[in-house]
């Protein structure tokens, strides 16, 4: 007897019929507006009939049958209905709104707008050949997912592995126009089916066995020997063995044996990077139509894509039936997590609670950068590196908290990223987060229904600010990042504070003046400017300590006016430039008690009485000052009791002469005063 062994395989996954039909199953058209036209593209093995209707009808009643896909050629507002009945005899309908206007492709440069024309415009069907390369002009962007803006510009390329065919949805543009076009993508070669093995009978269907030659009998498992050429259905559970002889029958007979397996399990394999594969078992002798036993699907890259592959399966090279499988390629990577912190901020004063989403289900991954610490404040985001931690820890849902940990402002960043179940990673972004107690910014022009002080939402008033420097333990720091109206009463500094004026001016409404009390400030590269009717300070020193550095300080008076009022407090001018016009007297500034450092500054007063500085029992030192008196009454300075000293200054009087107590340095007695011959005066 001779006894031939074949083997059989089902290629076997998870039948998407389960499922039933969905909004995933129409691959085309898609809702939105087009610069193609549409084809009808569907994945029908969710369905036991499918019928369409382009022009808004009722598909069930005057639709069309699907039986592959259509080119919708219409143009302007469309309105496709789908009607579908399942395999359980269940009736769902789709409908599909969408728009074909005219591309513009002018204003595209010439290789955009050729191939445009050609691969997009023209037809809403693109072949791709597996193993090929499909290179894009870089001015066409696509994706494979319409809430995915497009993003990609790679080469459409898939290995040479890919089998089966199928369709993608693809969604490009040009800058100008959208396009919605469908990816037929087909297997590199024709498939070819290994040497067919001869048999009298078939198999068609899995369970519908046909005995084909008359010239035989033939047996079944134990069942009793048969001629009959009829149709039978033959279960597939367990394996069968086949048997038949000669019609003729004779003691020495061959009787031929066909051993008919059961329906094997098929294992598929993800093997990452999009590609998957499926194996046969190697025993058996089963075959996809290629002739071998293992086939391979691959996404594109970007692509996510799931559906039903319909593959022959051979026998020995005999073709046995057709099997729907279910298929999932993910070659997308998740969208990139998001960060939201307390407060909804990037900016803290004091910490920093941070939360990580992910729109796409995936595990995120995420590392703290360590601390940045600076002295004064900038621009972070430009002008300080931070590298980017090795090694990654994945979120648990618990809140990231950061703080500074030392008396300082502190930068850092948390990096993060999310990777899906199909191992695809997102490109790792990271976050600038600010934890600066110190540092406050003021600008006139920010929103200030979100300003916080900080670089990114500065105050939008000086009120703002003098409110953050008393609420603070001390040490902040003001930054001006524009010109700034001061109005409404006196403003009040009670605590420690640097203000930076970088070149920008604080301009004082009528009424409205600085003071300092008990507090120790530092003001450099700032102007100041004041415009008022008569007795208005500019600004008011008590028991507190200024400097001022590089600034501009400006008056402007309708009557009597004075700058300054400085009480028991150490005041210090450097590099300064003070000017006061009044139309009656001019006073820059009135000293009494504490002590005053002044040099290379330029004083200017003008009035009927113009008096640069009022000393009053104060110790007082100036070194190369210019100090200039225009009016009826000029004094340079006017000192009564205290200590002064000069080097090296110069006071030049324009005065009309009339009034005898005009001079560069007047003293009313009971003042120490040394360095006068040091000094230069003129027109006095």
């Amino acid at each position: 007897m001779k006894r031939i062994s074949l083997a059989a395989v089902l290629f076997s996954l998870i039948s998407l019929s389960a499922f039933g039909f969905s909004e995933k199953d129409i691959i085309s058209p898609a809702p939105g507006t087009w610069c193609n036209q549409q084809a009808l593209v569907l994945s029908s093995s969710n369905a036991s009939e499918i019928y369409y209707s382009l022009t808004g009808s009722d598909p069930f009643v005057s639709g069309f049958a699907y039986d592959g896909p259509v080119l919708i050629e219409k143009k302007g507002a469309v309105r496709v209905r789908i009607g579908v009945v399942e395999t359980d005899g269940i009736k769902k309908e789709f409908v599909i709104d969408y728009t074909v206007m005219p591309a513009v492709l002018s204003e595209l440069d010439e290789e955009t707008s050729a191939f445009a024309e050609k691969h997009l415009v023209k037809t809403p069907l693109i072949t791709y050949r597996s193993g090929s390369e499909c290179s894009l002009p870089s001015g066409i962007r696509y994706s494979f997912e319409k809430s995915r803006a497009p993003f990609l510009r790679q080469k459409l390329t898939l290995q040479h592995k890919n089998f089966f065919e199928r369709y993608a949805s693809f969604f490009a543009t040009d800058g100008f126009n959208n396009y919605h076009s469908v990816i037929r993508i087909v297997p590199d070669e024709t498939a070819g089916v290994e040497k067919k093995y001869g048999l009298p009978f078939s198999i068609t269907d899995w369970n519908t066995f046909t005995f084909t030659d008359r010239k035989f009998i033939y047996q079944i498992d134990d069942e009793m020997w048969d001629s009959n050429c009829s149709e039978k259905f033959l279960g597939r559970e367990v394996e069968h063995v086949i048997r038949w002889q000669s019609v003729e029958f004779a003691e020495n007979s061959t009787v031929y044996e066909y051993v008919l397996p059961a329906i094997p399990e098929v294992k598929s394999a993800n093997l990452g990077n999009g590609l998957v594969s499926f194996s046969l078992p190697e025993d058996k002798n089963y075959t996809f139509e290629t002739g071998e036993k293992t086939v391979f699907a691959e996404a594109f890259f970007g692509e996510e894509t799931e559906g039903s592959f319909v593959p022959k399966i051979y026998l020995d090279g005999n073709l046995c039936g057709t099997i729907s499988v279910s298929y999932r390629l993910d070659l997308l990577a998740p969208e990139v997590p998001v960060i939201s912190a307390s407060g909804d901020s990037t900016f803290s004063r004091k910490t920093l609670a941070l939360k990580v989403e992910c729109s796409d289900e995936a595990k995120i991954f995420y590392a703290v950068s360590e601390p940045v610490y600076y002295e004064e404040s900038k621009d972070i985001a430009g002008d300080i590196e931070i590298a980017m931690p090795e090694n990654f820890t994945e979120y648990d849902g618990s809140d990231i908290v950061i703080e500074s940990t030392e008396d300082k402002s502190c930068a850092c960043k948390v990096f993060v990223y999310a990777v899906d179940a199909a191992g695809n990673a997102s490109k790792v972004v990271d976050y600038l987060y600010i934890i600066d107690e110190f540092n406050f910014y003021v600008a006139p022009s920010s929103e200030s229904e979100k300003a916080d002080g900080s670089f990114m939402n500065p105050f939008v008033s000086f009120e703002q600010v003098v409110a953050a420097i008393n609420s603070s333990e001390g040490g902040t720091r003001i930054h001006l990042k524009g010109d700034i109206t001061v109005n409404g009463g006196e403003h009040a500094i009670t605590k420690d504070c640097v203000i930076h004026g970088n070149g920008w001016k604080l301009t004082f409404a009528e009424g409205a003046s600085l003071a300092v009390e008990n507090a120790s400030v530092k003001i450099d590269r700032c102007s100041f400017e004041k415009h008022a009717d008569s007795q208005s300070l500019l600004c008011r020193i008590e028991n507190g300590a200024v400097s001022f550095d590089d600034c501009e300080i400006a008056g402007f008076y309708r009557e009597d006016g004075k700058l300054f009022e400085v009480k028991k407090s150490e005041v210090s001018f450097v590099d300064c430039g003070i000017t006061l016009s009044a139309n009656r007297i001019a006073v820059c500034g009135e000293i009494s008690g504490g002590t005053l450092n002044a040099s290379g500054n330029r004083f200017t007063a003008i009035g009927q009485s113009a008096s640069a500085l009022k000393i009053v029992n104060a110790e007082a030192s100036f070194e190369s000052n210019l100090f200039t008196l225009i009016g009826g009454i000029c004094k340079g300075v006017d000192l009564t009791g205290g200590s002064i000293s000069f080097a090296g200054d110069v006071f030049n009087g324009q005065s009309d002469g009339k009034y005898r107590n005009s001079g560069a340095v007047f003293r009313n007695g009971g003042c120490k005063v040394t360095g006068l011959n040091s000094t230069l005066a003129n027109g006095f």
